[in-house]
């Protein structure tokens, strides 16, 4: 009796089959974070791919029609295909030597007044993860982004 329990555990010693679920238990929370990550990542992109889109359609209005900021802050919106995005405008100007003046005076010493426009395209973001910061202990922490935000500027021909 004692010969077969001492065959028994060494033939328990040398059984290598449940480290696979071991492993796989100890490495899924590591791969879920990356997944998840991943994902958040791959979201963030888009959203910042249209908003640069739309932004970038409404400084192309804008440089032909400065003066209608409704008009280019609706076609920044429209054309980023989201919903909740919110779009501003500016126009301001500067003279070719670099100075930045006023869009009704002119510049000195002959320069050329040059007018451009600025949108700004913003919708807010939620993370997947849905907390607010992730703790790494001593190595750190990292928060989400809230917002996701776009800017184009233009020169007005």
């Amino acid at each position: 009796m004692l010969a077969r329990a001492k065959t028994y555990l060494a033939m328990l010693a040398t059984d290598r089959g449940g480290n696979l679920v071991i492993e796989f238990a100890l490495a899924l929370p590591i791969l879920m974070m990356l997944l998840l990550g991943l994902l958040d990542l791959g979201r963030y992109s888009l959203q910042k791919s249209s908003l640069l889109q739309g932004a970038r359609e409404g400084a192309q209005y804008g440089s032909f029609q400065p003066g209608n900021s409704t008009a280019i802050n609706t076609t920044a919106q429209n054309a980023t295909g989201l919903s909740g995005v919110t779009a501003t405008s500016s126009v301001f100007c500067e003279c070719t030597s670099g100075v930045a003046v006023s869009c009704s005076s002119s510049c000195s010493g002959g320069a050329l007044l040059k007018k451009y426009v600025t949108v700004t395209a913003t919708k807010s973001f939620s993370s997947v993860l849905a907390v607010t910061t992730i703790s790494f202990g001593k190595f750190g922490s990292w928060t989400p982004p809230t917002t996701v935000s776009a800017s184009v500027t233009m020169i007005c021909p």
